[in-house]
């Protein structure tokens, strides 16, 4: 559970600073983390059985 909760601080922080950043490029790297902390977001609440399909 703890995280799921890490998870979600980060993204929400990530978010903030991609809304606030005037740089492309550093723009850019934040919705890369963004989306890379989202699909472990995803992949930490799909049941056991079907993560040990992959």
């Amino acid at each position: 559970m703890i995280r799921i909760e890490l998870l979600c601080r980060e993204i929400k922080r990530l978010t903030d600073d991609y809304y606030k950043c005037e740089n492309t490029v550093i723009k850019e790297q934040i919705y890369q983390d963004v989306k890379l902390l989202s699909e472990g977001l995803f992949l930490s609440e799909l049941p056991d059985y079907m993560l040990d399909e992959r």
